[in-house]
């Protein structure tokens, strides 16, 4: 019995108050499973790792951004999260019985999923409100932040192998690890490419010559960003399918026109100005309301 209280006590209770409001511990285990996207394993883990307390910060943050829209009548409609939810499926070209066994696999509730989506455009519907004022970029201010980040705008080029599975194969995953694993015992590249790959460069054993880093698509390229020349990556889940990708070479290509980046640029200085503004927001919020936390 005294087992069972004590892991009820871990289980739920009451973390942090926020003004009027209540955080619970499984609510913040709840946040921390979405946020992390299936990394997450149990809340014990965090307690062992001790990073429930860095994860409680956010959370409150995103309870005082909750009440800011209930006090500006602000609200997303279940219509609003279904259009998120059409627009995540013609993205990755899933049916949404599909997202929902990912999700399944993931030790996501999809009424929790559905929840997360609400939270997060209810977040940038208030921060549009209240601090994503118009900011006036000058085209001085511009210029200048081309000529001081040079590197940033020059067209980074791959020299690229790749072993591609497609989705359209049955047991495509398994497929994939078995790929890997191939490689993982000291395979060559180019061999485990003729016999597995369904790329067209699977007969040149998987080259694809140099690629420019913009033209590969989100999850290629940050699989890419976290290896060095003569390694290949994990398998890289894309809509597609499964990939590894090997990098043989890597080399700046030319300085792009400024005029093509400017509006990169433009973007990129309201994202960092919109940045600052919500800390200075959040900060503001903080400082006026009643915040408790119990850990």
């Amino acid at each position: 019995m005294l087992s069972a209280v004590s892991h009820a006590e871990i289980v739920d209770r009451i973390i942090a108050i926020v003004n009027d409001d209540i955080i619970t511990l499984k609510d913040l285990e709840k946040y921390i499973q979405i946020e992390k996207q299936g990394k997450y394993v149990s809340i014990n883990e965090y307690y062992r790792n001790i990073k429930l307390k860095e994860k409680i910060d956010p959370f409150i943050d995103d309870m005082l951004i909750r009440q800011q829209a209930k006090k500006l009548k602000i609200e997303v409609t279940d219509k609003d999260v279904e259009l998120i939810i059409e627009g995540i499926k013609k993205q990755h070209l899933i049916t949404e019985q599909e997202l929902k066994e990912q999700l399944k696999k993931e030790n996501i509730d999809f009424k929790d999923f559905l929840n997360g989506l609400k939270a997060n455009q209810l977040r940038n519907r208030v921060l549009a409100r209240v601090i994503s004022a118009e900011i006036l970029v000058t085209e001085e201010r511009l210029k200048e932040y081309y000529n001081n980040h040079l590197d940033e705008f020059r067209e980074d080029e791959y020299k690229l192998q790749q072993i591609f599975i497609s989705n359209k194969r049955k047991d495509a995953h398994k497929i994939a690890l078995k790929a890997y694993s191939l490689l993982e015992e000291g395979r060559a590249f180019d061999d485990v490419a003729r016999e597995y790959s369904d790329d067209p460069t699977a007969s040149l054993g998987g080259d694809l010559g140099y690629v420019k880093k913009d033209d590969l698509i989100p999850e290629l390229k940050e699989g890419l960003n976290v290896i060095l020349p003569g390694t290949y990556t994990h398998v890289i889940r894309t809509p597609y399918g499964f990939h590894i990708l090997k990098l043989l070479e890597e080399k700046k290509g030319d300085l792009i026109p400024y005029e093509q980046v400017k509006t990169r640029i433009h973007e990129r200085i309201v994202q960092v100005e919109s940045e600052k503004r919500y800390k200075e927001f959040i900060e503001k919020l903080r400082k006026s309301s009643y915040i408790e936390v119990k850990i």
